[in-house]
């Protein structure tokens, strides 16, 4: 063989390992990043899903304050490896009328002496975890929050049921307080929960003056940024007539 035949073969196998290492190298990161895009689209439809599963469970639950006579609901969650953590803390909301605190206002009497403390109504906590991301049924309201670098961001999925007529200056307050064992549940499987009634507080005032309803949240709350965007207009709110519903629950397995 002469020299240029070898120097030749040389290259031939330089040139072969090269494009194998090229072509392996690109292999393996395409299956990198693919794997990660997968994990990634897998993590975000598993919330898709969950906030489809808590805005069913949130319809079927408030059932509770919206009629009288129904005292139990049931729902599930299918976790597929988050889990469930409930408590008796969680989102608290001052509720005032004509200056005086709802428990104690002369409009009500001690209708909501069992559920209001010097006007605070806490709501109580009921969520779906997965990793940094939570979907949580607050008050009757579905709340979608994360832990991001700045704490955490959360923003309303479906509204609280607050609602005011500018019309007639009716208002309509309407909550869910959850009084529940603090615990965490983690699962793969669908687990069933049974919402129960303790107790139901509702009453009508007809108010003379106007500007005299506010409602606004009290302390730190997990979902600071979806709840101040959701109470933005109801400080100082002009109602001749306020109907107000809380039915205090517990939520078990």
């Amino acid at each position: 063989m002469s020299g240029a035949d070898a120097d030749r073969g040389v290259s031939e196998v330089i040139a072969f390992v090269l494009v194998f290492g090229i072509i392996f190298g690109s292999v393996a990161l395409i299956s990198v990043t693919g794997l990660q895009a997968m994990e990634s689209y897998q993590e975000n439809e598993q919330l898709q899903n969950a906030e489809r599963a808590m805005g069913a469970l949130a319809d079927n639950f408030n059932d509770v304050m919206r009629y009288d006579g129904i005292e139990e609901r049931y729902g599930e969650l299918a976790l597929q490896g988050g889990g469930v953590g409930t408590g008796s803390d969680g989102t608290q909301l001052n509720i005032t009328v004509d200056g005086e605190p709802l428990d104690s206002s002369s409009y009500f009497g001690n209708e909501f002496d069992g559920v209001a403390n010097d006007g605070v109504v806490t709501l109580g906590e009921f969520r779906y975890e997965h990793g940094s991301d939570e979907i949580a049924y607050d008050g009757g309201a579905v709340v979608r929050a994360s832990e991001g670098s700045d704490g955490t961001n959360s923003a309303m999925l479906e509204g609280p049921h607050l609602k005011y007529n500018n019309e007639t200056k009716t208002a309509v307050i309407s909550l869910v307080s959850i009084d529940a064992d603090d615990r965490s549940i983690q699962s793969d499987e669908n687990l069933g929960f049974t919402m129960n009634v303790d107790e139901r507080s509702s009453a009508v005032a007809d108010i003379d003056d106007g500007h005299n309803l506010t409602v606004e949240l009290e302390g730190e709350s997990r979902y600071k940024d979806a709840w101040e965007d959701e109470l933005e207009d109801w400080e100082d709110v002009d109602a001749e007539r306020v109907i107000i519903t809380i039915a205090e629950v517990e939520i078990d397995r």
